[in-house]
């Protein structure tokens, strides 16, 4: 018997490493996005990784808050840091602003479309991890050496230099993901990114309970 064709429907549709339950809609595109903020309130995979990445980059505004805190201002804000001690952040902006956009590797040509989706989305999510780690690195770096130099506006250099990086590498915008998208395909594959991005996410795995028989479990 010759197998079902697939549809973006079909139960058939690819699972695990992170795949979509329902197939992939293939046909999207970036005309499909409903928006960031609308898509929070979708079911969708883009939808998810959205929010988590909202909750990510409130983290160090966070931090920023608790920094006068942290640091032992000694002389006021500014303190006694020594010029030297922002040469690390400029140089850790510079990797990142380097290496950032080198990520995720590009995708080899000639996958058929269910797999090549399902393998976009995993390195997806890998590149926009990485990103954020290098442009996060940037603004925690900040903190050590503010509390080394016992100066508050050291970190807030940080964050200026790093919060913006980490907006632009790591924030999966409409043009994030058209970024990332022709990061994946610049090798002459066809990703289907929003085709993966914009289906429904894997459902939780059941949680089976064993009832105990007469003579206990």
């Amino acid at each position: 018997m010759a197998p079902a064709p697939f549809s973006m429907h079909s139960p058939e549709a690819p699972q695990g490493a992170g795949g979509p339950s329902a197939g992939p809609v293939f046909g999207a595109g970036p005309g499909d996005d409903p928006g960031y903020l609308a898509s929070l309130r979708d079911a969708t995979v883009l939808g998810r990784m959205r929010l988590m990445m909202l909750v990510l980059v409130g983290a160090p505004l966070l931090i920023l808050a608790l920094t006068p805190l942290i640091v032992d201002n000694r002389n006021g804000a500014a303190g006694d840091a020594p010029p030297w001690i922002y040469a690390p952040l400029l140089l850790a902006a510079a990797v990142a602003a380097l290496a950032g956009p080198r990520a995720p590797q590009p995708m080899a040509p000639g996958a058929p479309p269910a797999a090549a989706a399902r393998l976009a989305l995993v390195q997806f999510r890998q590149g926009v991890l990485l990103r954020f780690a290098l442009a996060e690195g940037v603004i925690l770096l900040g903190l050590p050496l503010a509390m080394f130099g016992h100066a508050e506006v050291v970190f807030v250099a940080g964050f200026a230099v790093g919060y913006p990086l980490l907006l632009w590498l790591a924030l999966p915008t409409t043009a994030g993901v058209e970024r990332l998208r022709r990061r994946l395909e610049s090798n002459g594959a066809e990703s289907h990114l929003w085709a993966v991005l914009l289906a429904a996410p894997p459902p939780p795995e059941p949680v089976s309970v064993r009832k105990p028989g007469p003579d206990g479990p």
